[in-house]
């Protein structure tokens, strides 16, 4: 049945139904369903991958081992215990953030503790039996800042006494004279209010570790001995009462960073006192102080204090230089310090209200207690684990109060918890180093049992950090520490083993928490404390990496588990769960790339597919080629082209191909198309591993597979080919329309070449070697394919009678249809080396490969391309050239009658029969046609006509006359323009041929005068001259020698001067081999130099390369040098004494090349030795065929023309 351009979408959808029983279509089309569903797989992916969830992913539980241990119930009530001594004996002031009241704390402890009212009285008896703590004052001076200079060069060494005065009480001192008063105290009263202050001084070896405190730099030394005044002063001076600081020389803001500890025996109504003192005399302060071993009781530490000052004093003014001068004290009540401490700038003041003073001093204060249970007042090891304890009910009981979801608590306390803690900690001692361990090693272990959010994991761990000093925690401290880190990390990396089912990639929130938990876990392994616990710690890098692939190789199994079943039906069962197991793999790699690797990298730095990836490659192929092997067998192991190299026996019969073999043809083309998109993400993997990679060469595995894919499609489409062109046969002509031009068998096979060219982009082949063996083995296998469609279809014209009619008028359409279908066919195959995309293939491989290689293979490709392209090209040729043979006596008799017309009918009327005839016969075709072959057809025509054309024009053997000439020039000319006409649409550049060009000059020739034409054919030998010049081809004789000239015209002298050089390689013409050379000289043509006579050389004998280096002068006038078609004509011949002489050669030069005519720039006179060389290869007047000499022939009559005629055929001759 014949089909118009609008029906073919309606066959084209039908084509299937048509060869349904046929297979070629569902073949191939079922290879494009599968690549259709493997897009169609990778989108869903990709969907999958983009879509966020906004769920809670699932939280991981810890298993019976991983969980910490509790407390005892005897271990519980301790602790409740010391909970409520705690908030009994609660000291210091309640900063803002803390609670007040002593029942709130007691009711929160309680219900926190979950203890029943009784349960609350037994336990409250038992903390109110305890023995209250020791309160104690913990002191650092800092440093001072804009101290008063006291010594004469501007500055003065400062240091500090300082203790505690008790509660202000009315008592009597005695007053002392003394002719020595500080600077600060003269004219004062010694009896003043201010001497209740007393300076109660100890001096502590450390800061509650008892550290040795720093004695260099303290005094000022004025003693010539060897033992300083001042340290017999320190080591006589009770420890128990006295403290002081290191003194500082020559500062005004001196920096001492010294600590001190305070025991408040009388409560909580004592002060602090501090004074700081100008060192001048070591000594006079040892007299004074020699007197404080007499104090009896603490009343009177305040007396004895001012007595080592005016002591100090009245023994130095007997020596008149040296006095300890007063800068200033601080007092700070005891009462008013609260329990979070001091840490402030204090203005220093004077002893009286007269004292001159200024600066300030930095003071850190806080208390502490010290129970009296008989351990040492250092270990606070008790302290450390009961508050660890307490932050852990105290969380949970946050945790259980909590309204919103468990995991979005941010951590933070209760006022009344808070408030517990903090008293607990400054009761216990507990340093900040010990306190953020302590809620750490909480935090922590409780989100072992409950998680925590991350964010607030890291926020404890920040603060860790922030806290630490290298020897701020004792062993025990350390080890808690220690087991704290490990049973975390544990956690966390078993979370990470089982990262992609409890962080989900594709769930926000999940990956949020895996963010958070990576940062938390490279905090850890950055901080300096977690290297001091945990010093031999593998790194980072190793555990995740260990880890990752622990994990992946679970993962991956329970997948091969889940999705590989033990028993399968079939080989097609096999291949496809490897498929889908693919699929799984390719959206664990996509959601590892997109969402793991950016978390791992912008966190620790690691690429997580990198590893991932590794561990699955090997597994997975290993997977992949068991399941190849039980289909393919060894083959699977043998490279492309040896499996090409093996002649397959075309044995698969089509219409007989087993179905389960074309189901296991489409398995193996879904596991290839799944391979080739998770090869795609092998570019994650660093260029190092990444060669190691097996799937790099996954299509090694698929070589046997392709040629069965490629085999089984070629025999189905030759079948196809086959059996559609019978149907064109069966169905026959139906209807007959101007607009059918093609049969549904073109259309057919066209589409089966898209489809193999659909198959071979789907295949996207990796290898660039192997591909291109697979495109050329594409491409003959469909040459072959074309030319059978060609043969078959013309085949069936022939059947028909089609070349033993004359009559084609019943055969118009049905040729047509033939042509049509062939060209459509030949169009198909002609462009599809570039749907393969052979041209960029073939790029891609002059990388790798060398070039000569790659030449080789475009070679193969181009030729095969273009020799079958020529070939139907050709047939269609031959069948249009029928149509065109049956016109051809037509042609002959319009075209003699333009030839032969008389000279007064024009020539429009003359070419007009003609260009009916043309319109009448090649209507049908245009209708039927398609441009190209119409095309086609007219050129035939053209070729017809001007092929006949050509041989009236040559066979007139009597000159016409130049009118005659004329009008069939321009007939010719209305001729191509019909031709070129929007009609016909042929180029002007296709209606000139060679022949045509011929033609064109033949006509140009008879309508021209003997002179004229003889100036042309002179014109015409300078041409042929200059071609000989360039060219060594024998067709322009150049094998005759060259000849070595110079040319030049002195415009003054009007002298033209032509000097023979030599000649080379000349012909032999004589026996010996040799010849007897000489040059003749003329200029041509005669008719215009008649007055100028040939000259000639001397005649060198028996030699081939003659020397001549003779000059000759012709006279000529500016005019004649100017002459147009004036050329040198030199003539090469051999001297005989007997016969006549022997022509060697020709050569021509244009006269308007020579140098100094006046038409050339320049006409500067040079000598003739310097003028450039000139080389002319000689030639014979038989080498090119003249038209002119034949035209000349014709005219008889004119005496011009047969001179010249004689002369040259005399010349041919030699």
């Amino acid at each position: 049945m014949l089909v118009s351009p609008q029906q073919e979408s309606k066959f084209s959808a039908a084509l299937s139904k048509r060869f349904e029983n046929e297979g070629v279509h569902s073949f191939l089309e079922n290879f494009e369903a599968v690549a259709q569903k493997h897009e169609q797989r990778r989108q869903k992916i990709k969907k999958e991958g983009e879509n966020e969830i906004e769920k809670s992913p699932l939280e991981y539980r810890l298993t019976f081992g991983e969980k910490p241990q509790g407390l005892t119930q005897n271990e519980y009530e301790l602790l409740y215990i010391e909970t409520l001594y705690t908030i009994k004996h609660k000291i210091g002031t309640t900063a803002s953030k803390y609670s007040v009241g002593e029942n709130d704390l007691y009711a929160y402890a309680q219900e926190a503790f979950g203890l029943s009212n009784e349960d609350h009285q037994r336990l409250l008896a038992k903390a109110n039996e305890e023995k209250p703590p020791i309160l104690i004052l913990n002191v650092e001076i800092v440093e001072a800042k804009d101290l008063e200079a006291k010594d004469a060069n501007g500055f003065s060494d400062p240091y500090c006494m300082l203790g505690i005065v008790p509660e202000i009480r009315k008592f009597v001192i005695p007053q002392q004279v003394n002719s020595g008063v500080s600077s600060d105290e003269e004219g004062a009263n010694v009896n003043s209010s201010n001497d209740h202050k007393l300076g109660f001084m100890k001096r502590l070896k450390s800061f509650r570790k008892s550290t040795i405190r720093r004695a260099q730099g303290r005094e000022k030394t004025t003693s010539t001995s060897g033992t300083s005044p001042y340290n017999v002063l320190k080591d006589k001076l009770p420890a128990k009462y006295i403290q002081t600081t290191d003194v500082k020389k020559a500062t005004l803001n001196p920096t001492w960073i010294e600590k001190f500890r305070f025991d408040i025996e009388s409560g909580k109504t004592e002060t602090f006192h501090l004074d700081i003192w100008d060192h001048d005399d070591e000594f006079s302060v040892f007299e004074a102080a020699k007197k404080l071993n007499q104090v009896q009781g603490f009343k009177g530490l305040n007396r004895y204090f001012k007595q080592i000052a005016q002591s100090a004093r009245t023994n130095c003014s007997t020596e008149g230089s040296h006095i300890d001068d007063f800068l200033g004290s601080v007092n700070l009540k005891i009462s008013e310090i609260p329990s979070t401490g001091i840490d402030k700038w204090f203005s220093l003041e004077g002893r009286s209200e007269n004292s001159k003073v200024r600066g300030q001093i930095h003071i850190r204060a806080k208390l502490t207690t010290r129970e009296d249970r008989g351990i040492r007042e250092e270990d606070n090891w008790t302290d450390i684990k009961q508050h660890v304890e307490l932050l852990q009910i105290f969380i949970d009981h946050e945790l259980n109060k909590f309204k919103g979801e468990k995991n979005l608590w941010t951590g933070e306390l209760s006022r009344d918890a808070e408030t517990i803690l903090h008293q607990h900690a400054i009761q216990g001692d507990i340093t900040d180093i010990q306190r953020s361990m302590c809620r750490w090693i909480s935090y922590s272990k409780k989100h072992l049992e409950r998680p925590l959010t991350h964010k607030l994991l890291l926020n404890i761990t920040t603060q860790l950090e922030q806290t630490w000093k290298s020897t701020a925690l004792s062993r025990d401290e350390s080890d808690m520490l220690t087991e704290a880190f490990t049973l975390f990390l544990n956690h966390c990396f078993n979370q990470l083993t089982k990262i992609r089912e409890i962080f989900p990639a594709n769930n926000k929130i999940a990956i949020e928490k895996l963010e958070q938990l990576l940062t938390i876990i490279g905090k850890l392994y950055s901080m300096e404390v977690f290297h001091y616990c945990c010093p031999f710690q593998n790194n980072l890098q190793y555990e995740l990496t260990s880890i990752i692939k622990t994990g992946t190789i679970e993962w991956f199994d329970r997948m091969v588990s889940q999705i590989t079943k033990p028993r399968l039906r079939s080989d097609e069962d096999i291949l496809r769960n490897t498929s889908e197991l693919v699929y799984v793999i390719i959206a664990d790699a996509y959601s590892a790339v997109k969402y793991y690797n950016p978390v791992f990298e912008s966190t620790i730095k690691m690429a997580f597919y990198n590893i991932s990836f590794k561990k699955i490659d090997e597994k997975l192929m290993d997977i992949v080629i068991k399941a190849l092997e039980e289909e393919l067998g060894d083959q699977i192991h043998q490279s492309p082209s040896k499996l090409l190299e093996s002649k397959e026996l075309d044995s698969i019969d089509t219409p007989t191909f087993a179905a389960s073999a074309e189901q296991i043809s489409l398995a193996l083309f879904e596991l290839y198309l799944s391979l080739h998109e998770l090869a795609k993400y092998k570019i994650y993997v660093n260029e190092t591993d990444r060669v190691n990679l097996k799937i790099t060469q996954y299509q090694m595995y698929f070589g046997a597979a392709v040629k069965k894919w490629l085999s089984v499609a070629r025999n189905k489409i030759l079948h196809r080919i086959e059996r559609s062109i019978e149907k064109d046969k069966a169905e026959g002509i139906v209807t007959i329309t101007h607009n059918t031009k093609f049969t549904p068998s073109s259309l057919d096979v066209s589409n089966c070449f898209s489809q193999i060219s659909q198959f071979w982009r789907r295949l996207a082949w990796p290898d660039i070697i192997s591909s291109i063996t697979y495109l050329i083995k594409i491409t003959e296998d469909m040459a072959n394919a074309t030319r059978l469609y060609a043969t078959l279809v013309e085949g069936k014209l022939n059947t028909r009678k089609f070349y033993e009619t004359n009559d084609l008028t019943y055969y118009t359409q049905e040729l047509s249809l033939t042509v049509n279908d062939i060209e459509r066919i030949r169009e198909s195959f002609k462009t599809l080396p570039i749907e393969l995309s052979y041209d960029k293939l073939l790029v891609a491989a002059e990388k790798f490969h060398p070039i000569a290689v790659v030449d080789e293979y475009r070679k193969k490709i181009e030729t095969t391309v273009a020799m079958c392209s020529q070939e139907i090209t050709d047939r269609i040729y031959q069948i249009l050239s029928k149509v065109v043979t049956n016109m051809e006596m037509d042609f002959k008799q319009y075209l003699f009658h333009i030839i032969e017309a008389p000279e007064l009918i024009s020539y429009q009327e003359t070419v007009q029969p003609l260009f009916t005839f043309l319109d009448t016969r090649t209507l049908p075709y245009r209708d039927f046609l398609i441009k190209q072959n119409f095309t086609r057809l007219l050129e035939l025509i053209w070729s017809v006509l001007v092929d006949q054309l050509l041989s009236e024009i040559e066979k007139v053997s009597t000159p016409r006359s130049t009118l005659s000439y004329t009008r069939l020039t321009r007939a010719l000319d209305s001729i191509v323009d019909y031709f070129n006409s929007d009609e016909q649409c042929l180029s002007r550049e296709l209606l000139k041929t060679d022949k045509y060009k011929l033609i064109k000059k033949l006509l140009k020739y008879h309508s021209t005068d003997t002179y004229s034409l003889i100036k042309l054919y002179y014109q015409e030998k300078v041409q042929e001259q200059e071609r000989a010049n360039l060219s060594n081809q024998p067709a322009y004789s150049t094998d005759l020698g060259k000849l070595y000239c110079r040319a030049y015209y002195h415009l003054k002298e009007e002298t033209l001067y032509i000097e023979i050089l030599s000649c080379k390689n000349l012909k032999p013409c004589d026996p010996n081999g040799l010849s007897d050379p000489y040059v003749e000289i003329q200029l041509c043509p005669k008719f215009l130099y008649p007055h100028i006579e040939k000259q000639q050389t001397v005649i060198v004998k028996k030699t081939l390369n003659p020397l001549f280096n003779e000059k000759f002068e012709f006279r000529l006038t500016e005019k004649e040098s100017n002459l147009s078609g004036g050329v040198i004509h030199f003539t090469v011949m051999d001297h005989d004494l007997m016969w006549s002489n022997d022509f060697e050669g020709e050569a021509f030069l244009d006269m308007s090349k020579v140098f100094g005519i006046p038409h050339e720039s320049n006409s500067e006179n040079r000598p003739l030795d310097e003028l450039k060389q000139i080389e002319l290869a000689l030639t014979h007047p038989k080498a090119v065929r003249s038209r002119i000499i034949e035209i000349l022939e014709m005219r008889l009559a004119d005496k011009t023309a047969m001179e010249f005629v004689r002369r040259r055929r005399e010349t041919e001759n030699q």
